[in-house]
């Protein structure tokens, strides 16, 4: 093979792996074909020899750049099925209004931090809290600034517990769960009291509310996550009963 065709072909492979199989590098193979054969044709005559091997490299130029660039297509069009199935089963794991994890996700992942805890022997601990007389703001304000108050209660509980690890899930109506894997009663009841100061302290859309929390911690060898619940829901009853915007 000739030494210019050599050093050609050397500088299309080199320039084409750059960026292999994008559109750049189908057009860099485009052009080196192009610009062969406009050196070839204006080269003159070419020997037999010469020109199979200038047809064989441009061809195997173009085959290699188009089967490059379908690869390339094929791939970036299953990752962006896989991203659109994924945001998908996400959204279908989310409570469509408040964007925290709706009842049936949150029963999951309750259901697999308490498995870990049991398998690991770590502590796991669960927050139950709710609105104080959200009844009142829906009655005086309108279900819209209701749902508005949900939404934010449920941003500020999930950004205030997610860097820890903890998980935010709408139980039902205003009431919502917190697990909190690898925290303690102690922490835990910290925790929750932070929050309870936090919802207190600036208003939530707007409006001036406070939220009730019940806390309750995992008893190795004698909790499900029904008993555990159950214990937190009971907690959460007690603080309503002392006052409310109060943690127990």
């Amino acid at each position: 093979m000739p030494m210019h065709l050599t050093l050609w072909l050397m500088l299309n492979v080199l320039v084409s792996y750059l960026v292999f199989g994008s559109r750049i590098g189908t057009a860099v193979n485009v052009i080196s074909v192009v610009g062969m054969i406009v050196t070839v044709i204006g080269s003159g005559p070419v020997d037999p020899p010469n020109l199979v091997d200038w047809v064989t490299a441009s061809l195997a130029i173009g085959t290699t750049g188009l089967l490059a660039y379908l690869l390339t297509a094929f791939i970036e069009q299953n990752l962006d099925e896989h991203r659109e199935d994924t945001r998908r089963l996400r959204a279908a794991r989310l409570d469509a209004l408040t964007e925290v994890y709706g009842r049936g996700a949150a029963e999951e992942e309750f259901e697999r931090a308490l498995h870990t805890a049991q398998r690991t022997g770590t502590p796991l601990s669960i927050v139950v809290t709710d609105i104080d007389h959200f009844k009142r703001v829906n009655d005086e304000r309108g279900h819209a600034a209701g749902d508005d108050v949900l939404r934010a209660f449920g941003k500020r509980l999930r950004r205030s517990v997610s860097g820890g690890g903890g998980v935010v899930g709408r139980w039902g109506g205003e009431e919502f769960l917190v697990l909190l894997p690898g925290v303690a009663r102690t922490d835990a009841h910290a925790i929750a009291e932070r929050l309870r100061q936090e919802v207190a302290s600036e208003k939530v859309a707007g409006l001036p509310v406070t939220a009730s929390f019940g806390v309750a911690s995992y008893r190795a060898g004698q909790d499900d996550t029904a008993t555990l619940f159950g214990r937190a829901d009971s907690a959460l009853y007690e603080a309503k009963r002392a006052g409310r915007n109060t943690v127990r």
